[in-house]
């Protein structure tokens, strides 16, 4: 049974399952643990795909519980085999993953745009010039 998504909107662009929050801050444990069920019905979602794109641009606060939250989805991406970027961070939350380096094992792309193509970046046949 599919789960009715609260704090994320989910869309299909091209084969990436993006979701983007709606809310502007996820504080309180009651919202972190809701985001993390949201979380699991991704997985659901970008099993075909085998691509999740999380959007961080309506985020301007989260709590340090919802960083465990984000290394546990990049963790459940890893083993379903699905490629996981994020992108959007902004402010206080860019800050944050900086100190904490969650760049190096969460790929942060600028933007839907450009995380989307970094999803297809060049195939090995356009280094050969076969594509």
């Amino acid at each position: 049974m599919a789960i009715k998504y609260h704090y994320l909107r989910v869309k299909d662009v091209q084969d990436v399952v993006v979701a983007e929050f709606i809310q502007s801050s996820i504080l309180d444990e009651t919202a972190i643990d809701r985001v993390g069920k949201e979380f699991e019905q991704l997985i659901l979602e970008a099993a075909t795909a085998k691509k999740l794109l999380l959007n961080f641009r309506a985020i301007e606060y989260m709590s340090s519980a919802m960083i465990g939250k984000l290394i546990l989805l990049n963790k459940n991406c890893k083993n379903a085999k699905i490629k996981f970027k994020v992108c959007n961070v902004t402010g206080n939350i860019l800050e944050v993953f900086q100190i904490m380096k969650i760049g190096k094992v969460i790929d942060i792309q600028k933007d839907e745009k450009s995380a989307i193509a970094a999803f297809s970046g060049p195939s090995i046949g356009k280094w050969f010039g076969l594509s």
